[in-house]
């Protein structure tokens, strides 16, 4: 018989024929697998599955938790960054005041400067006349 005949009629055989059928699935059970072999392997699967699903709800809900955790980490941030601008404000208002202040304190250094050079030349005027005066005293006598 021809392959090509053998073929044409092996599918009617593995209907009518069941030493057939049993030969056949005899030669493909080491080779296929079978119903139950397939059902055991897809619940094996669906377990892994359902692990991995749980696995990756924990993940998420730890990503959720660490982007929470940012945003509070940015609010911080931005508090942190206003506080510093404000302090950068009130640094450069601080310096502002003390070059004023400066500013006052050397024109009074300069007004006592000056009071203090008119009285020391008045110092010497007195000590001058005081001289004269003794001078004068000291000539009468």
């Amino acid at each position: 018989m021809e392959k090509e005949d053998f073929l044409k009629l092996l599918p009617k055989l593995i209907v009518e024929d069941n030493e057939v059928k049993g030969a056949i699935i005899t030669a493909l059970s080491g080779v296929m697998a079978t119903k139950h072999d397939i059902e055991r392997i897809i619940e094996h699967s669906d377990k892994r599955f359902e692990k991995i699903d749980k696995r990756f709800e924990k993940m998420d809900k730890r990503f959720e938790k660490m982007d929470e955790r940012i945003v509070k980490l940015q609010e911080i941030l931005i508090s942190h960054t206003q506080a510093l601008t404000q302090l950068n404000e009130r640094s450069n208002n601080l310096s502002g005041n003390f070059s004023r202040i400066e500013n006052i304190r050397n024109a009074e250094f300069k007004t006592l400067d000056g009071k203090i050079e008119s009285l020391s030349e008045g110092q010497d005027i007195i000590k001058e006349h005081i001289k004269e005066i003794k001078e004068l005293v000291s000539k009468k006598e």
